[in-house]
């Protein structure tokens, strides 16, 4: 029996924003990859059936991780947000948000 381990709405790649954040046509995202157009456009409209090596190659043509095309370009990630940081300042960050979601009723 499979366990499902994210419940609610479908997790989905943002393969077109993340390319388009950087401002790179389908053709130009095709010649990094070593493919052609049409399979650009084919792994941004069928990205549920992407298997991870194809994940992590779109990634690296972005010099991005394959961990980010999980999320909007626009949406930053925490790991991102608390980079640069010392351990003292990321504590703090992390009382922070832990006080505001339960304020918020999250947890």
């Amino acid at each position: 029996m499979v366990t499902n381990i994210y419940k609610g709405r479908k997790r989905r790649l943002y393969l077109v924003e993340w390319r388009e954040h950087f401002g790179i046509s389908a053709e130009k995202m095709a010649e990094r990859l070593d493919v052609t157009r049409q399979s650009v456009h084919r792994w941004e409209a069928q990205n549920h059936r992407l298997n991870p090596d194809k994940i992590a190659a779109y990634a690296h043509a972005l010099q991005k991780e394959p961990e980010d095309m999980w999320r909007h370009p626009d949406r930053p990630s925490a790991d991102g947000l608390l980079a640069g940081l010392d351990d003292k300042q990321v504590q703090g960050a992390v009382e922070m948000l832990s006080l505001w979601v339960k304020t918020a009723g999250g947890r």
